[in-house]
């Protein structure tokens, strides 16, 4: 019975737009800290050219 309890949770967040997008953006807020902390820049996508984002200049929150 487990495995359909876990299906129905799982099935409840992704039908809730706001939370998929937090969870999403909290994984992303997660991801630039740590490049951020070891010093590694980021990519960034602007006027349809990839350029790097300086450790330092990462946003972070």
């Amino acid at each position: 019975m487990k495995p359909q309890i876990k299906n129905d949770q799982i099935s409840r967040i992704l039908g809730d737009s706001n939370k998929v997008r937090e969870i999403i953006q909290s994984g992303i807020n997660k991801a630039l800290l740590k490049h951020k902390q070891a010093g590694n820049p980021v990519c960034g996508w602007k006027n349809g050219k990839v350029y790097w984002i300086k450790p330092e200049n990462i946003p972070v929150k």
